[in-house]
C-alpha cells in the first residue's frame, strides 16, 4: 500500500505489477506500469500485487541463453559509438564465467569493488560506459548501472537500465518512508524461464552513507 505523502509525478511498485486499486483509479499498463488519468495528490492512496521473481542462483545458473527474439533484438543492442575496449575489457573479466548468471555476477562485483561512491562527479563528454571503465574512478548509481548494463550487452546478455527507489526509511513495524534522496538506479537482466532479475553493481554502504549525509543537512 503506498500512500503520496506531497504531490508526485511517478506511482512506485515493486516490479512486476499484475493488479492495482487506488484512489485515484490505477491501472496496470501495457508495458507493465501503473498509470492513471488524474494527478497523485498528496493523501491519495493506492495498493498493487506485485509477481516477484523467487528464482534461486542455483537456478538462475542452470539458464541457457535460449531468449524470445524481441528481448534479445532489443536488450542486446549497443550504440555504434560503443568504444570496442569496452567489450574487450569485459571479455577478459568473464572469460572464467560459465553461465549468463555467472557473468552478470562476475561484472556486478567488479565493478562494486573497483570503483568508488561519489556524487561529486562530472558527466563525460563520450561514452558513459567506456570513461566509468578508463578514465574515472567514481560515479553514482547511474554511471554504474549504464556500466554494467553496457558490458553485459558486449556479451549478448540481454540488460537494461531500472530506475526507481530503495525502500527508505522504516518508521514502523510495516511502514517505511521514502524520500527524493531514495531515487536509485540499478540493472535487471533477462533470464530463459524467469523474465527480468535486479543485480545491482553500486556499493551499497557508500550510497547509503551519502544519502544519510544529504538527509541530515
Amino acid at each position: 500500500r503506498f500512500r503520496a505523502e506531497t504531490d508526485a509525478g511517478v506511482m512506485p511498485a515493486a516490479w512486476k505489477p499484475i493488479q492495482s486499486r487506488g484512489n485515484p483509479a490505477t491501472r496496470v499498463g501495457g508495458d507493465g506500469g501503473l498509470a492513471t488519468g488524474a494527478p497523485i495528490r498528496e493523501g491519495d492512496s493506492y495498493r498493487v500485487t506485485s509477481a516477484v521473481p523467487a528464482a534461486t542462483p542455483a537456478q538462475l545458473n542452470d539458464t541457457t541463453r535460449a531468449y524470445p527474439q524481441r528481448i534479445e533484438e532489443t536488450y542486446t543492442q549497443l550504440p555504434a559509438s560503443t568504444p570496442d575496449r569496452v567489450g574487450e575489457r569485459t571479455d577478459r573479466l568473464t572469460r572464467e564465467a560459465r553461465t549468463p548468471y555467472e557473468t552478470a555476477l562476475t561484472i556486478e562485483n567488479w565493478l562494486e569493488n573497483n570503483r568508488e561512491y561519489s556524487l561529486d562527479v562530472r558527466r563525460p563528454d563520450g561514452n558513459v560506459a567506456d570513461a566509468f571503465l578508463f578514465e574515472m574512478s567514481a560515479g553514482y548509481c547511474t554511471y554504474y548501472a549504464t556500466t554494467m548494463a553496457t558490458m553485459l550487452r558486449t556479451q549478448d546478455s540481454p540488460a537494461r537500465m531500472a530506475v526507481g527507489y530503495t525502500s527508505g526509511e522504516r518508521v514502523a513495524e510495516d511502514r517505511w518512508v521514502v524520500r527524493g534522496q531514495n531515487a536509485h538506479a540499478w540493472v535487471e537482466v533477462y533470464f530463459e524461464e524467469y523474465g527480468w532479475v535486479r543485480f545491482d553493481p553500486t556499493p551499497a554502504s557508500d550510497r547509503e552513507s551519502a544519502r544519510d549525509r544529504n538527509v541530515e543537512s
